[in-house]
């Protein structure tokens, strides 16, 4: 059943509302505990649990932030175990004089410097910490999990729709039909022809091997797919190339601009009596990698929502790869043109896992 709504929370957001959620908790928990022990609720014991908590939640926060720079997302299982109860241990130590300058500051009455009470203060600190530890790499590994689920189902969606998108039976018969006609009349372009159709075809079968290919590999598909429609348009197709050279230090989704770039061709140049034109253009900006598609034509709203998986496929699979860091979109563009832009930050292994919940 679906919902008539969903909501969405960016992760920033959840994060701080999971750890104000969470220190909160811990602070009602310390003062019910001074309540047990006959202690009344007054305002030196409230303002200290809360400046004790706000010590403790930036403690947990540096914690997060040597988590996510040493990529422990990533390790093993018995690996990772090791790492959090040191760390655990560790930062417990260093949290524990926050705890006592509050109760010094706030309640001097109870102000304790005797052994005993500093390792029950580190000990309460590790069992906080190990709390707030094991829920933190839960929702990681439920996150990953769900994610990696989410990433087959689309692969699985996208090699069911091939043969209605990318790789469809009529692509590939008019492109047996253009190297039938270059046979006879130039039979080293329907040679040159049939390889440009096989490099298409074994990197369409690649594509649920990879989650991203270097740029050139992704440009040389795209080179292949508008080589073979220029046999089939002739003078009706111009293409045209203008990629910076930095481009090649930049890594793509298998297929995406393919798909973008049929995209085109299909509602767009097709349509028209006289053909068109598509221009793929590159440039690095603030470190991104923005890619531009113009092909002649229009773009309407309404024919994405009907026909348009292409680019709900291009959506999902940014997404899920790079959440909130990639963009796309598509509109009219000046002279007639549709304008398809892609802006994809440099890809590092430890971006899927970061980008999932921060």
């Amino acid at each position: 059943m679906k919902l008539p709504f969903t909501i969405s929370i960016d992760k920033h957001l959840l994060y701080w509302i999971c750890q104000f959620s969470f220190w909160g908790f811990v602070g009602i928990f310390t003062i019910l505990t001074e309540v047990l022990q006959e202690q009344a609720i007054d305002f030196p014991l409230v303002i200290d649990t809360a400046f004790t908590m706000g010590g403790l939640m930036l403690v947990s926060h540096l914690y997060r932030y040597v988590i996510l720079k040493n990529n422990w997302l990533k390790l093993l299982f018995f690996k990772l175990l090791i790492r959090i109860v040191l760390s655990t241990i560790i930062i417990s130590i260093i949290a524990t004089p926050i705890n006592l300058i509050s109760i010094f500051i706030f309640r001097k009455d109870s102000y304790s410097l005797d052994s005993s009470a500093i390792i029950q203060n580190v000990i309460v600190l590790m069992i906080f910490y190990f709390f707030w530890g094991l829920g933190y790499f839960l929702y990681h590994y439920v996150s990953n999990y769900n994610r990696n689920l989410k990433w087959e189902a689309l692969i699985n969606e996208f090699e069911l729709n091939q043969l209605k998108s990318q790789l469809n039976p009529h692509f590939i018969f008019n492109a047996l039909n253009s190297v039938r006609a270059l046979i006879d009349e130039n039979p080293n372009k329907a040679k040159e022809s049939i390889n440009q159709l096989s490099n298409i075809l074994r990197n369409s079968m690649m594509m649920d091997r990879k989650k991203v290919i270097p740029f050139n590999e992704e440009l040389a598909i795209v080179q292949d797919y508008l080589a073979l429609e220029s046999t089939r348009y002739e003078e009706r197709l111009s293409v045209k190339y203008n990629i910076d050279e930095h481009s090649p230090l930049y890594k793509v989704p298998p297929m995406m601009i393919q798909t973008l770039v049929e995209n085109g061709i299909k509602h767009g140049i097709a349509k028209l009596k006289n053909g068109g034109e598509i221009d793929i253009e590159t440039l690095i900006k603030n470190d991104c990698l923005v890619l531009s598609i113009r092909n002649t034509g229009k773009y309407e709203p309404k024919m994405e929502r009907k026909e348009g998986y292409g680019l709900k496929s291009t959506r999902q699979r940014l997404d899920l790869l790079y959440h909130q860091k990639a963009k796309f979109s598509i509109s009219n563009d000046i002279n007639s043109k549709v304008l398809t832009e892609l802006i994809i930050p440099k890809w590092d292994e430890s971006d899927l896992v970061v980008a999932q919940g921060d």
